[in-house]
């Protein structure tokens, strides 16, 4: 295993090279903003798109340079410490007709983001006996020694998403959030938060570890563990039909688009046929268990565990 501070060393030129890269899908995109030629958009706007327009003070009137702010926008829109979940990232899914050129830029952004992660994998490999607050610690420092003392990981990783030959369609469905809870015993949330702070280093798991022993045997049997998607997905396919008998249509899933899909634009600069859908998704109509309710707040946020309440 390579030295740890040698991998340090390696991140700092490979986050720059995510940034500049950035930077030039943006210009690229500002200049199809600019251009007289119209290029084809399809942007949606749930309430969290809205939010983040206002966040990059952009508008949907001007939807490249929207889409251009927000893959620049490496960093926490807030400063760190102050409430925000680092898991939370700014989202604006969608479609964009671009020509080959913006989607050899996209490409390039792609490869770098994941040069980027990769070193930051390794790093975190090479420290893999210290605690994992002491691991993040350390990548937060790399980071500010890099100059980028704010940078949001997930926005850094997270590639742009792909059409790089003209389908003949694309389908859009939403993915409507989902919420799992299950029932966590006492001893899994004991060896969880020591696997989490082995030497007992940080106050606030151990804290949180203090709460689980003292917790009365009542209620031991009302620990559950609440994984939550909190945001709807864009689920994105494109279809190209078959040209000959006995061929099929083959169909691919692109991803879920948190950020605008980069679509080949035909020569009139047009996205293919694309399905229309609502800006969100309907409201659910699923029944909640009335004799079931989990409190506002969690009793071990270090592991998103709750505590149930008979009503």
């Amino acid at each position: 295993m390579r030295d740890h501070r040698a991998l340090a060393l390696s991140i700092p030129p490979l986050l720059e090279q995510v940034h500049s890269s950035a930077a030039e899908l943006r210009d690229a995109l500002e200049q199809l903003q600019t251009a007289g030629k119209p290029w084809q958009h399809y942007l949606l706007q749930p309430p969290f798109a809205l939010e983040a327009a206002q966040s990059l003070q952009e508008s949907f009137e001007r939807p490249y340079s929207l889409a251009g702010a927000l893959y620049t926008q490496l960093d926490y829109a807030e400063p760190l410490g102050t409430g925000g979940d680092a898991r939370v990232t700014l989202q604006i899914p969608g479609l964009l007709a671009v020509p080959q050129k913006t989607l050899s830029l996209a490409k390039q952004l792609n490869s770098a983001k994941e040069a980027f992660a990769n070193a930051i994998a390794e790093y975190r490999a090479a420290l893999v006996e210290r605690p994992m607050a002491e691991r993040d610690r350390n990548v937060r420092e790399v980071l500010a020694q890099a100059g980028y003392p704010r940078a949001h990981l997930r926005q850094c990783y997270r590639l742009v998403l792909l059409c790089d030959e003209h389908p003949d369609a694309i389908t859009l469905s939403w993915i409507k959030a989902r919420k799992s809870i299950r029932k966590v015993t006492t001893q899994w949330c004991e060896k969880k938060l020591v696997q989490m702070d082995p030497t007992g280093a940080d106050p606030g798991i151990q804290y949180q570890r203090q709460l689980l022993a003292g917790l009365h045997k009542s209620q031991q049997d009302d620990l559950r563990q609440v994984q939550v998607q909190s945001r709807p997905n864009l689920q994105v396919a494109e279809i190209f039909f078959a040209q000959g008998t006995g061929e099929e249509d083959q169909y691919r899933q692109v991803g879920y688009s948190s950020m605008p899909v980069l679509v080949a634009a035909n020569e009139a600069g047009q996205l293919p046929e694309f399905t229309r859908i609502d800006h969100q998704p309907s409201a659910s109509r699923r029944r909640q268990r009335r004799d079931l309710a989990i409190a506002n707040e969690p009793f071990l946020p270090a592991l998103r565990v709750f505590l149930r309440q008979q009503r």
